[in-house]
């Protein structure tokens, strides 16, 4: 906003509507940013919040990825999925507040830790992709409203036309890790057509790492050789 426009109408924080204390570039005051649960210890392969404090500075392993690994190579979360993040992300979703993307992105970049970046960059960001029906009624996808900024940040290529969805599938809230993995399979497709070798697959929440799993599995299955998933926030263990 530019001076004259702050004046008549002062940035507010967008939970609390407070005008004091506003973190820098985000309407969101200190005191509400203290809510947010950043994802500081959390599995090295899955990102899943782990809660714990590390005996040493080795990256820790859940026991899941170790039985079962997933398809993607590495996951990085930047915040734990709970209050009011939570509500935050459902008003970007299912109420259209796209006010909230530029804030989430500012926050994740706040977040991003250096080290993802240090061995080698990604060739583009993939945003995960709707159908084309669930598009057409939301009206937009909120995991591009959300890596736009992110990429644009981190000065890598965002592609969201190689990957489509080819199936309507049921919303995966309320399913365990079983169906959920059942629901998802096969529903998307890549064309690998640019070569990519190293893709960053963006969401905006992991919740079991199904979709983000099924999803890098058909990247792999196109050529790719490395995938990495990074979301604003990844939810705790469920059944």
């Amino acid at each position: 906003m530019t001076p004259l426009m702050d004046f008549f109408f002062p940035p507010r924080c967008l939970l609390c509507g407070d005008s004091k204390a506003l973190l820098p570039n985000c309407h969101l005051c200190e005191a509400c940013a203290s809510d947010l649960k950043p994802n500081l210890q959390a599995c090295a392969c899955c990102g899943i919040p782990l809660h714990r404090q590390p005996q040493t500075n080795a990256k820790i392993i859940c026991g899941q990825c170790l039985k079962s690994p997933p398809y993607f190579d590495r996951s990085w979360s930047a915040f734990i999925y709970a209050q009011p993040l939570e509500w935050m992300i459902q008003q970007l979703k299912f109420n259209a507040k796209l006010a909230y993307a530029s804030l989430l992105s500012e926050l994740m970049i706040r977040y991003f830790p250096a080290e993802l970046l240090a061995s080698a960059r990604p060739d583009a960001v993939i945003p995960m992709p709707l159908h084309y029906r669930r598009l057409k009624q939301r009206g937009f996808n909120q995991s591009v409203h959300l890596a736009r900024p992110v990429a644009q940040s981190l000065r890598l290529p965002l592609d969201t036309t190689s990957c489509i969805r080819i199936r309507d599938t049921e919303h995966q809230t309320g399913k365990n890790a079983r169906q959920r993995n059942k629901n998802i399979k096969g529903a998307f497709e890549f064309q690998n057509t640019r070569k990519y070798q190293h893709l960053i697959i963006f969401d905006d929440v992991v919740t079991t790492g199904s979709s983000v799993s099924e999803l890098s599995r058909t990247l792999k299955r196109s050529g790719v050789k490395r995938v990495e998933v990074w979301s604003l926030a990844r939810a705790e263990k469920i059944n």
